[in-house]
């Protein structure tokens, strides 16, 4: 931390040496001036920012939802997810293109049928649980492009007002390898739930250890699959959701996982700033997503 702080200073004396002298400050300010430069300064939603986008061709259709809660609650936040859904529709329309492209040649060559299946993609950002400082926030992404099935991915992060980065794990426990048991057992339970035999739950179980371990590759397990969920008691974090999507720890048959530890399990691994703001019961909604996502709690 001390290294930390010393970086930090040193960057703030270099930037405070490169700000030029100070204007003379006797003449009085000009407010239209002011409230110009203040709406300058100020950020600016991207050009075409829409919260529902939705796109057909012959070759593709897209669809982006940001839930409107993320745009109250930090304009920026909702604007990267934006930007970021609009890139992936400029590479998905690309790709189907080309896609087409090469299917109708080969058509022309053969004299078959084209082969091309127009692609889709489908994007959703929901919030799981609004704070006065912090919101949670869900992803989904369904995409088809070819082959056998389509894909969907889940995701989600937790982001403090006005920062870019989504907050780590370790900013609300104490103790990951606990948080683990705790996320392990109730995967377990939500495999006995769709039918699994509790004796072949043994072998699960050391299947799990063995995949959520950190490696070189991914030293955070649990980086971009965490949300908050919403509690009974309001004004806090009922539990904290941990999300699979299909192959994560199982095959695409088996289908995506959702399982929620609940604040009173979480209890004693809380970190000191947190432990006061979980409570209640969780409250998890249920998501429109494909039939094999399940959620689970710990009891």
């Amino acid at each position: 931390m001390i290294r930390l702080l010393a970086s930090v200073s040193v960057a703030a004396l270099l930037l405070a040496a490169c700000v030029p002298e100070a204007a003379d400050t006797s003449a009085p300010a000009d407010p239209a001036v002011e409230t110009a430069s203040a709406e300058a300064a100020a950020p600016q939603a991207p050009e075409g920012f829409e919260l529902s986008v939705t796109r057909e061709t012959e070759a593709y259709t897209f669809t982006s939802e940001i839930d409107p809660a993320i745009l109250a609650f930090d304009p920026p936040l909702a604007w990267r997810l934006w930007t970021n859904a609009n890139d992936q529709l400029t590479q998905l329309a690309s790709d189907a293109e080309e896609g087409r492209r090469m299917a109708d040649e080969d058509a022309a060559e053969t004299g078959n049928t084209s082969w091309f299946m127009g692609y889709t993609l489908d994007i959703t950002h929901k919030a799981t649980l609004v704070l006065e400082d912090v919101i949670s926030v869900s992803d989904f992404v369904g995409t088809y492009t070819g082959g056998a099935h389509p894909n969907y991915f889940l995701g989600g992060g937790v982001y403090r007002k006005g920062e870019e980065a989504s907050l780590p794990l370790s900013a609300f426990i104490t103790d990951e390898t606990a948080f683990t048991d705790l996320v392990i057992k109730a995967l377990i339970e939500a495999k006995v739930a769709r039918g699994y035999e509790p004796a072949e739950m043994a072998g699960a179980e050391a299947s799990l250890r063995e995949l959520l371990v950190p490696t070189a590759e991914v030293p955070d397990i649990f980086a971009g699959r965490f949300m908050l969920a919403a509690s009974s008691e309001a004004g806090k974090a009922g539990g904290i959701t941990v999300v699979y999507s299909p192959y994560d720890i199982g095959s695409y048959a088996e289908g995506s996982y959702e399982v929620t530890v609940p604040a009173d399990a979480l209890a004693p691994i809380l970190t000191e700033s947190w432990a006061g703001r979980f409570g209640g019961l969780p409250l998890v909604v249920e998501e429109e997503a494909p039939a094999e996502e399940t959620a689970a709690e710990v009891p």
